[in-house]
């Protein structure tokens, strides 16, 4: 406001050093011009330039938490690699918790493995043993057969003999003595359970070979379920490892720790007790709402805190924040109370835009700093960009009295 004014006011002054009277007419200008000129500055600056004037714009850092990478990684805290307020970079050791149960389950997943490896081994072995019984069995089946052949070949061979014999003694009577007639149908039963016993050896090795394919399949299902296993005990080992490895925390990217309150011999549970800021940094800065339509991402904007008094940061839209805490609805489902949220929320007029901030070289704004920020808004006419010389003028005058009071 007191800005504009005074623009307005050099501009009259520079019509009276040209010769401008100063009469009644010249007066009503300049009173009424400057009314007008101020409220078109204001609206302009208040709707296309927003500035945070109550130096409230905080710097901001991404924190990450230094913990293992999972809550069921705990122990007690060994050793501490890094000091408070101490720069770390990515990669580098934080701190150690006691590793000797995670050792443990990894030997024990390693004997698994190595276990699981032997079975599979003897798994493959069965299943060419099967392979060698099949082969067996369908030898004795050959045999069987070639058994069956001959007997049967020498059953009918006796036969014969035993027939030649009768019809010879119903011929000529007595040529052939009964012992050797008896003697004869002997070998003739004997052939014939000779033949029906290779007949039963050829079933009993046909259901050898059934049982070997059947042995061969389960052996098959075998191999696969120690493969299965094997892969389960890799897979173990890889988890033990994993676990083991976590017991050691590194820092995830370029940063520092602050005040942390971890010690060597505290226990590390499911709350963390370390945390860092990256060397990323950002500026919270708070926009009314006549403004927050104007500003998009991209859009430049000016930083300037009483740590670097006289000094203004450039900066720029990275993003807006889309919602508020006071938007936030009830968890429990209940309905909204019109008074209670109308009054908490009469006096809320802005929104939260996070600024890119380029510190520059041999500057480093603490985290949690504040200061002024303003941002260039999208305007609807070129000509309206002397608003963004105003803010830049402002800036640049109230990080001068950083020297002498923190605003």
């Amino acid at each position: 406001m007191l800005e504009g004014l005074a623009v307005w006011a050099l501009f009259i002054y520079l019509l009276r050093l040209v010769g401008m009277p100063w009469n009644k007419f010249t007066q009503g200008f300049a009173y009424i011009g400057g009314g007008s000129w101020l409220l078109f500055v204001w609206a302009g600056l208040l709707n296309f330039t927003p500035m945070d004037l109550s130096g409230g714009s905080v710097v901001q850092s991404p924190h990450i938490q230094l913990r293992p990478a999972s809550t069921q990684i705990k122990g007690v805290v060994t050793k501490i690699h890094v000091k408070p307020n101490q720069e770390i970079t990515k990669g580098q050791l934080v701190y150690e918790i006691d590793d000797e149960l995670y050792q443990i389950a990894l030997n024990k997943a390693e004997v698994s493995l190595e276990a699981s490896q032997v079975a599979l081994e003897v798994a493959q072995q069965n299943v060419k043993l099967a392979r060698q019984a099949i082969t067996a069995s369908e030898s004795d089946i050959v045999v069987s057969q070639k058994q069956i052949e001959a007997k049967s070949q020498d059953l009918k061979y006796k036969k014969l003999t035993l027939q030649r014999y009768i019809e010879q003694n119903r011929k000529v009577k007595n040529t052939i003595t009964q012992s050797a007639l008896d003697e004869q149908g002997t070998l003739v039963s004997i052939g014939e359970i000779e033949v029906a016993s290779a007949v039963a050896q050829l079933d009993k090795a046909k259901l050898a070979n059934e049982k070997a394919l059947l042995d061969f399949d389960n052996a098959k299902l075998g191999v696969k379920a120690k493969e299965s296993e094997l892969a389960s005990a890799k897979e173990s080992v890889a988890q033990a490892q994993w676990n083991l490895d976590n017991t050691k925390v590194y820092a995830p990217a370029d940063g520092y720790v602050t005040n942390f309150i971890l010690r060597e011999g505290q226990y590390i549970g499911a709350i963390p007790r370390m945390q860092m800021y990256t060397n990323e940094k950002y500026v919270l800065m708070r926009v009314n709402h006549q403004a927050i339509r104007n500003v998009t991402v991209g859009r430049p904007a000016e930083f300037s805190s009483a740590v670097y008094p006289g000094k203004v940061f450039i900066a720029e839209v990275e993003g807006i924040v889309e919602a508020t805490g006071e938007a936030q609805g009830n968890l429990l489902g209940r309905e909204t109370n019109v008074r209670q949220t109308t009054g908490l929320n009469v006096n809320n007029k802005h929104h939260f835009v996070r600024l890119k901030l380029e510190e520059g070289e041999g500057y480093d704004i603490p985290v949690g700093s504040v200061g002024l920020a303003w941002i260039s808004g999208e305007k609807p006419i070129g000509f309206m960009a002397f608003l963004d010389v105003i803010r830049g003028i402002i800036i640049r005058m109230k990080s001068q009295i950083y020297f002498f009071y923190s605003l």
